[in-house]
């Protein structure tokens, strides 16, 4: 059977699993075996996430790291069931299961009247957290991937439950959709994680150098918009946890970036099970990558394709100086 076929099979399964199980605790418990089968058979990928966690956390013996593996899958599976759990619910249905922690800096904000950028790390549940602020009417932007790799049904489940509550754009569009929507008042839930691309920053992350993206201080700069981290915790049950810090971003470049990346190191130290530790996983073999070809790629996905094994190896950390003497 084709990888296509299997992974509208595979979406099909948890839509059914999600409709017969009904609660939230039913879907987490299903949720989890799954989660348990994923962790099993994804031994060569568990082993570089291993690698990194033994890097960052040294003091840390083998059954803290396993646990931790084990968690993000959990996190990791449950992504997906919250796609079909929250399909056809408003927010009335799931407010017992939803706590928020610094809403008023998320009001604040907006009275202000300058607009709102959310940097929103690969953490928790990114998709739920807009959903979630569309659902108690947060007029919220979203930049997503359009999933054209994916069939037809998965990638209609994966933009579905977005474009029921949320304005989706794709990295095609013009930018100035970003400027507009600020200087509109609205929000930007921007992914602070991702790749930053030939204009992007370089700092150092969880001990590695990665290339974020710039865009966050650029909007930050031109518009005066307020500046949050923000973060969605799983919780049992299908919960959720929403967090909001306001951030007071320095006027350099980099240093804007390096104060949002070590709020986020901060999240996934306090936090380890529920950060994404594949982004990581990613963005140190992308920098590995761009040091051995000596050039940064537009596209991200030409980076991957370009990528050797060994750009993955977690022993395999480059210095910034030495990455940015490779492509000057």
């Amino acid at each position: 059977m084709k990888a296509s076929a299997l992974s509208s099979l595979y979406y099909r399964f948890i839509s059914l699993a999600v409709k017969m199980a009904v609660s939230g605790s039913r879907v987490e418990r299903i949720s989890n075996f799954v989660s348990a089968l994923r962790g099993r058979v994804s031994s060569s990928r568990n082993n570089l996430y291993i690698d990194h966690l033994k890097r960052i956390f040294p003091h840390k013996d083998k059954a803290w790291r396993n646990s931790i593996l084990s968690g993000y899958w959990r996190v990791h599976e449950r992504n997906l069931f919250a796609l079909f759990f929250l399909k056809r619910k408003i927010y009335s249905d799931i407010a017992d299961s939803v706590t928020w922690t610094g809403r008023e800096h998320l009001d604040l904000a907006l009275a202000a009247g300058k607009g709102v950028l959310l940097l929103v790390p690969h953490f928790g549940d990114e998709r739920s957290l807009h959903v979630i602020l569309g659902m108690e009417g947060y007029p919220v932007d979203v930049i997503t991937s359009k999933y054209t790799d994916m069939p037809k049904y998965a990638r209609e489940c994966r933009l579905g439950i977005g474009e029921k509550w949320n304005n989706l754009h794709f990295p095609n569009e013009n930018p100035r959709w970003m400027y507009r929507t600020l200087q509109g008042g609205r929000i930007i839930h921007y992914a602070s994680t991702a790749y930053g691309g030939p204009g992007g920053t370089w700092i150092d992350n969880f001990g590695v150098p990665v290339l974020v993206p710039s865009a966050p201080w650029k909007l930050w700069k031109r518009t005066g918009c307020a500046v949050l981290l923000v973060s969605c915790e799983q919780t049992p049950g299908m919960g959720f946890s929403l967090r909001f810090k306001s951030i007071n971003p320095p006027e350099d470049q980099t240093e804007f970036a390096a104060v949002i990346a070590s709020a986020t190191e901060k999240l996934a130290i306090d936090y380890p099970s529920q950060y994404e530790w594949k982004n990581l996983l990613i963005r140190h073999r992308e920098s590995n990558t761009i040091a051995r070809i000596g050039k940064i790629p537009t596209d991200e996905h030409e980076l991957e394709k370009l990528a050797e094994y060994a750009d993955a190896d977690p022993s395999r950390v480059l210095t910034l100086e030495g990455i940015i003497d490779s492509i000057s």
